[in-house]
C-alpha cells in the first residue's frame, strides 16, 4: 500500500505545472543569474601588473675566498660603481617584466618575471665590460623589496644593494 502511494505522489509531482507566481519567480531568477554572470567572469587584476619604480644604493660586496682567490677582489676599495641608482619597470598581466636601470652601475636593461609573490629580474649592460646581475624581490605591503647583486663584465668588481620598488 505504501509503495503504491509513493508511486502516485511521484507521478503527480512530475505531471504538475508551476503556477504563475512560481513561473515568474523562476524567470526572474534566471534573468538575474544571466546579468550577474558577465560581472563574475571579469578577472581581478594581478597585484604585480602595471608600472613600478624604485631605487638602490650600490655598495661594495666583498667576496671572501679562503687561500688563493682573485687579488683584484681584495684590492677593490668599492669607490668605483658605488652609489645611487634608479629602476623603472613594467609588468604585464602574465608576469613578464621589462624595464631599465641607471646610475652607479651604468645604464642597464631589466628583464624577468613575477611569479606568485616573487620577482626574479636580470640586469644587463649593452657594454661587454658593463655590469650584469640579478634582483630577487618579494611582495610586501608597500610593493616589492629585494636584493640586487651585480658584477662588472670581467667580474673583478662586485656590488650589492637593497632594492625597493613601488607603484608609479
Amino acid at each position: 500500500m505504501r509503495y503504491v502511494l509513493v508511486l502516485l505522489l511521484c507521478a503527480a509531482c512530475q505531471n504538475s505545472k508551476p503556477d504563475g507566481a512560481s513561473a515568474a519567480a523562476t524567470t526572474s531568477a534566471s534573468a538575474a543569474a544571466a546579468v550577474a554572470a558577465p560581472s563574475a567572469s571579469v578577472a581581478a587584476k594581478a597585484w604585480f601588473e602595471g608600472d613600478w619604480q624604485g631605487s638602490f644604493q650600490a655598495e661594495l660586496f666583498r667576496v671572501e675566498v679562503p687561500a688563493g682567490g682573485i687579488k683584484e677582489w681584495k684590492q677593490d676599495d668599492g669607490k668605483k660603481a658605488s652609489g645611487e641608482g634608479k629602476l623603472s619597470l613594467a609588468v604585464s598581466p602574465d608576469g613578464t617584466a621589462t624595464g631599465t636601470a641607471s646610475g652607479a652601475l651604468g645604464d642597464l636593461a631589466v628583464n624577468g618575471r613575477v611569479d606568485g609573490d616573487r620577482a626574479a629580474l636580470r640586469l644587463a649592460s649593452a657594454q661587454a665590460d658593463g655590469f650584469h646581475g640579478t634582483i630577487l624581490a618579494t611582495q610586501t605591503p608597500e610593493g616589492m623589496k629585494g636584493t640586487l647583486r651585480a658584477s662588472s663584465g670581467d667580474s673583478l668588481q662586485v656590488r650589492q644593494a637593497s632594492v625597493v620598488l613601488t607603484r608609479k
